[in-house]
């Protein structure tokens, strides 16, 4: 190394690191079996037992009883994806780079086991309530969930990132008692619909419009400082590739969120074909 090279090393504030395993690894990934299988289980448990209550005490048969069943039973797991997922966030958001690339928390590694479940038991029953065009988005968008986050096992790195994402989830505490309500249209004359609908609006904003570019720059600004070498395509463009359309597909459903909100509270304001949207 010349003393030019050895001046730039000293002074310079990227950090290289070693070469990384290009492929992943098979026994890094099988340390979320068990996990997952876990909360596999607990939610195929809740579905049962919703299933079951809502049989017994309602009208419902077929697909709406599956769906609403669906949307009740998931309803405990997105609350405690949320709590994980800021959690895991949270443990790691101020530490530095490294550790941002190369630690994982318990926090964050429990929101990643809840989330590869959820995204299993939603894919298994929406195959048998959805079909077409939707049901094929819907697969689509489970298994680039599922490969994303389980990649972070297999690799055993930047599962940090998974959780900070995984803070988006916020909005589908909001979402969900909207594809409620779909089933059973005359909750909408509830007041609470009005005040749902203005917490889906405001999360939308903040945890998708805010968190994904901080995301973005973050991601950017840390991997410019690891300079990290030979890093498998999936991890260089994959994860970015992901929340920027996450990004972009956010811009396009919130158009619908901002008119059904506006909607919720002075009807009529947006009409569609002659129907209230």
């Amino acid at each position: 190394m010349d003393y030019l090279s050895h001046f730039y090393y000293f002074f310079s504030t990227h950090e290289e690191t070693a070469p990384l395993p290009l492929s992943p690894s098979y026994s890094s990934l099988s340390t979320c079996f068990i996990p997952c299988a876990y909360w596999i289980g607990a939610m195929m448990a809740s579905f049962a037992l919703t299933t079951g209550i809502l049989h017994l005490t309602t009208s419902l048969k077929g697909i709406p009883l599956q769906r609403i069943a669906g949307y009740i039973s998931q309803y405990p797991f997105f609350i405690a994806m949320v709590y994980y997922a800021h959690a895991g966030t949270l443990d790691l958001l101020y530490e530095g780079a490294k550790e941002r690339a190369f630690q994982s928390s318990k926090s964050g590694d429990t929101f990643c086991y809840i989330y590869i479940a959820s995204n299993i038991v939603a894919a298994l029953g929406q195959i048998q309530t959805e079909s077409g065009a939707l049901l094929i988005q819907l697969m689509i968008h489970h298994a680039l969930s599922i490969t994303c986050f389980s990649l972070g096992f297999a690799f055993d790195r930047f599962r940090f990132w998974t959780a900070f994402a995984g803070c988006c989830e916020m909005t589908n505490l909001f979402l969900v008692p909207l594809f409620l309500t779909k089933e059973l249209p005359h909750l909408k004359q509830q007041a609470w619909y009005k005040f749902d609908c203005t917490l889906l609006w405001i999360t939308f904003v903040s945890h998708r419009f805010v968190l994904f570019p901080c995301w973005l720059y973050l991601w950017i600004k840390d991997q410019d400082e690891l300079q990290i070498k030979d890093m498998n395509p999936l991890e260089s463009y994959l994860y970015a590739g992901t929340i920027a359309g996450l990004l972009i597909l956010s811009l396009v459903w919130f158009v619908q969120i901002h008119r059904g909100t506006v909607n919720a509270w002075w009807p009529d304001t947006y009409v569609k074909k002659g129907k209230k949207e």
